[in-house]
């Protein structure tokens, strides 16, 4: 390993070191199971502000979110934009979220839909965040493979990965989580904008980085967003079926409500709400672009091109042009990491590392937390509802450990980071969102309409994903048309026709069912 890689290692080392000692730290102010889920309900504004915006921007971002910057430009950003529209959106409710004082989603729907509901509503955030989780480990494997210029390998850099992420979310729960989150949210900001700013100077500035942005076709409201999988021919769709998935996903991100349910009260949660959207435009923009100005650099030939190498390899094997498209949209999924090791000043270099491993550990205990806590409110507590603070302390440490190590083995079942990211977002948006928002902003939802919507959501996602490879050319989504080519739509449009239709045919919920999630006050 080049002596540079070595500083990078140890960065990065020292670093996730050092986030276990927090957790070490914070222990002690884990007095009960209010503590280590929602912080004990105590937290500011600000340290909200910091939580939420490292939570939010994970490898997803780091990795997906580059990768389509590079290959798309600007058009990138349709998949980010879901998620501002969707930060907006609970701005209007987040008061209404925080005075309803539970701790988990499946709690909501347990109080509006019944148990069932909230049975269902937990089994799929459990499914869809261990995913995430999953793509989380991944993102540090790739990180580590990269900088290390393959001595450490990704499988091993994914154990690694996942053994401090595992470690750092038993010691403390959620007080460990947000402290360090907004540690990790100022090192986010300054590492991002920084390697930005100086890899634009290195290109020749904005406008060389427009101009060959342009050349390259990069440089339009839809970019290359017709090419990114093999056989799609609209861009428009395409585009708009990652926009969806990302707002639905925002819009019933357990993590946010949990957050939001650990403010100090409902205006601090609104505040934090509000600085949070500035945060992540900022952010997912400035990755974004990074991402457009590592392509322009490959091509001044400033980096080694990682993804044309990885294309070109599996052409020269054999390898079909689906199976190449995969390799180099996962090459340029590597383009900040390459950024990191090639492109930049030495202590730039090990701030931008830092930076990807706040990204992708901050994200990874986070959405490990949430399924735990789940598990442990709406199942354990309701199975032992006579358990001691001490045992629900240990059950909730033992399935951190337990779920960790599910996302683990759930890191091979998919070829990219934002292969596993749509999916994850489909699943969990689709089933869950819809139902959620009406339970704050639709008095007449009732518990059969939310039960037909998760049903219905989920359902027809796993159909449209997994389909025709179970029942021929019958699901093929080419069957139904551009509009119909990916999930999103159908699945989305089933879940919202469900809840309304289910709702409207059954009688409508008591007052006192619904009227606890309308207090402002």
């Amino acid at each position: 390993i080049a002596a540079s890689s070595h500083l990078h290692l140890a960065f990065i080392f020292a670093y996730l070191i050092a986030l276990v000692g927090v957790g070490v730290y914070k222990t002690r102010s884990v007095q009960g199971s209010d503590d280590f889920m929602v912080a004990g309900r105590t937290l500011p504004w600000y340290i909200l502000v910091g939580s939420l915006l490292a939570t939010w921007i994970g490898s997803g971002s780091l990795f997906s979110g580059a990768g389509l910057g590079y290959r798309n430009g600007p058009a990138g950003l349709w998949s980010s934009g879901g998620a501002w529209l969707g930060i907006l959106l609970v701005f209007f409710i987040a008061r209404r979220i925080r005075n309803f004082g539970k701790v988990t989603i499946p709690d909501i729907f347990q109080a509006r839909y019944g148990s069932l509901a909230a049975f269902l509503a937990m089994l799929t955030t459990v499914v869809a965040y261990l995913t995430i989780v999953s793509y989380q480990f991944r993102g540090g494997g790739k990180v580590l493979e990269i900088i290390t210029d393959g001595q450490i390998s990704m499988q091993v850099g994914i154990i690694i990965t996942a053994v401090f992420a595992i470690a750092y979310t038993v010691l403390a729960g959620m007080f460990s989580v947000v402290y360090t989150d907004v540690v990790n949210g100022v090192l986010m900001t300054i590492g991002t904008l920084a390697a930005l700013a100086y890899m634009v100077y290195q290109v020749g500035g904005v406008d060389e980085v427009v101009h060959a942005a342009q050349a390259a076709g990069n440089w339009s409201l839809w970019g290359h967003w017709a090419d990114e999988r093999s056989g799609s021919s609209s861009g428009p769709v395409l585009a708009l079926s990652y926009f969806v998935p990302t707002m639905l996903l925002l819009l019933g991100d357990a993590n946010m409500y949990q957050r939001i349910f650990s403010a100090r009260n409902g205006g601090a949660a609104r505040k934090a709400v509000f600085f949070w959207v500035l945060g992540v435009v900022v952010l997912e923009s400035a990755v974004s672009f990074l991402g457009l100005t590592g392509a322009v650099a490959t091509g001044q030939q400033l980096l080694p091109d990682v993804a044309g190498q990885a294309r070109d390899a599996v052409l020269a094997g054999g390898g079909s042009p689906a199976e190449a498209l995969d390799a180099f949209k996962n090459g340029t999924e590597s383009i900040i990491p390459t950024i990191a090791l090639h492109g930049l000043p030495l202590l730039l270099g090990l701030l931008l590392v830092g930076t990807m491993m706040a990204i992708i550990v901050s994200t990874a205990d986070s959405f490990l937390l949430i399924p735990a806590t789940n598990l442990t409110r709406d199942v354990y507590q309701r199975l032992v509802p006579q358990a001691t603070e001490r045992s629900i302390l240990l059950v909730s440490r033992v399935l951190v450990l337990v779920l960790g190590a599910v996302a683990y083995l759930l890191v091979s079942q998919f070829k990219t980071i934002l292969d596993a990211a749509f999916t994850a977002y489909n699943i969990y948006g689709a089933s869950i969102t819809p139902a959620l928002l009406a339970a704050f902003l639709w008095k007449r939802a009732t518990a059969t309409g939310a039960l037909l919507s998760i049903l219905g959501g989920a359902g027809v996602t796993i159909l449209w994903t997994w389909g025709h490879g179970w029942l021929g050319d019958l699901f093929d989504p080419r069957t139904f048309g551009p509009f119909f080519s990916e999930p999103t739509f159908p699945a989305a449009l089933t879940s919202v026709a469900a809840l309304i239709l289910g709702s409207l045919l059954t009688p409508p919920p008591a007052e006192a069912v619904w009227r606890q999630f309308f207090e402002e006050a």
